[in-house]
C-alpha cells in the first residue's frame, strides 16, 4: 500500500463525519428557524469541523508538517475567502438592484401609460 494514501477505514470515517456535519447543519436550519444567532454560530462551527475532517482524512494535510502542506492550506484558505467574499458582495449588490423601494415602484407605475 502506498504510504501517502489513507486506509479504507479513514476514508469511511471521513465520509461519515462529513455527512454527519452536513446533516446536522441542515437539521439546525430546517428545524429551528427562529434562533438565528445560535444557528449561525453552530453552522459555522460545523463547517470548520468538517473542513478539518476533510483536511486530515481526505487531503492528509495533518500527518506531516511540511512546507507543501502549509502552502496548500494557505492557497485553499485564500481561494475560499475570495469565493465567500465575492459571493457576499455580488448578493448584496444584486439585492440593492433587484428590489426597488416602494417610492420607486410607485413612481414607475405612475409614469406608465394606461391602456
Amino acid at each position: 500500500m502506498n504510504p501517502y494514501h489513507g486506509t479504507r477505514g479513514a476514508y469511511v470515517t471521513g465520509f461519515a463525519g462529513s455527512l454527519l456535519c452536513t446533516l446536522a447543519a441542515y437539521y439546525l436550519v430546517a428545524a429551528h428557524p427562529s434562533s438565528r444567532a445560535f444557528i449561525l454560530a453552530a453552522v459555522i462551527a460545523l463547517a470548520i469541523f468538517q473542513f478539518g475532517i476533510q483536511l486530515v482524512l481526505f487531503l492528509h494535510l495533518g500527518r506531516r508538517a511540511k512546507l507543501w502542506n502549509v502552502m496548500a492550506f494557505a492557497f485553499a484558505f485564500i481561494i475560499i475567502a475570495i469565493v465567500v467574499a465575492g459571493s457576499l458582495w455580488i448578493m448584496q449588490n444584486l439585492n440593492g438592484r433587484m428590489m426597488p423601494s416602494q417610492a420607486q415602484m410607485m413612481q414607475y407605475m405612475n409614469n406608465q401609460d394606461s391602456l
